[in-house]
């Protein structure tokens, strides 16, 4: 009899741990929550050719140079940094290149009241997250997001470089729309609706 009783009890605790189990790994896939009235999800990829050597950079990272001192961003992957202007504020967006699957990096910006606009001045791909070791891809360009939209597609930016210093010799911007509206729904939920928005040059405004 003790020996039923033992194994129900452990029956028990283990249907116990699964369940939990099952909770905590539902919890790691919860879906980001749905930009506010005010906010956007900003949409893009930005890729590097030749692709960096990750590794090599993460170990000039974190360095100090008597006062000098290297910061890095997340947790040592490469980084892909916004940097924009909405009403008189300057701000910046990033996300870890690596840390979404679905390949596209997918930033939430909030807008100043009913200042549904955004000037976009530059994208910079940092190596291993370093704050010091980046590339710089000039934008220049302004959008105007509709009331109604929520998610927002700028497009596929890829920079072609020259070796060691990732001089910039070449950029191409392509269209890779579905591809992204299928991530967006992935990651957001089937009513995730991702728009496209014109890039009005801000050289032409001045």
């Amino acid at each position: 009899m003790r020996k039923n009783n033992y194994a129900v009890a452990s029956f028990i605790i283990a249907v116990a741990f699964f369940i939990i189990g099952t909770d905590i790994f539902a919890a790691d896939k919860k879906r980001p929550a749905a930009p506010g009235k005010d906010e956007i999800v900003m949409v893009f990829s930005l890729k590097l050719q030749p692709s960096p050597d990750t590794e090599f950079f993460a170990k000039y990272t974190d360095m100090s140079f008597a006062a000098l001192s290297l910061k890095r961003y997340g947790t040592g992957k490469d980084v892909i940094v916004l940097k924009f202007n909405n009403a008189k504020y300057s701000m910046q967006a990033w996300t870890e290149k690596d840390a979404d699957a679905v390949g596209f990096a997918m930033l939430q910006i909030g807008f100043a009241a009913r200042k549904r606009y955004l000037e976009l001045s530059r994208l910079q791909y940092h190596f291993a997250g370093s704050e010091a070791l980046f590339v710089t891809l000039p934008l220049r360009v302004k959008i105007e997001v509709p009331d109604d939209v929520r998610y927002v597609y700028i497009g596929d930016f890829t920079c072609k470089c020259s070796k060691p210093f990732y001089d910039i010799t070449d950029v191409k911007r392509t269209d890779n729309f579905d591809a992204a509206a299928k991530a967006v729904k992935e990651v957001y939920g089937k009513d995730a609706e991702l728009e496209r928005v014109p890039l009005i040059s801000l050289d032409k405004e001045d």
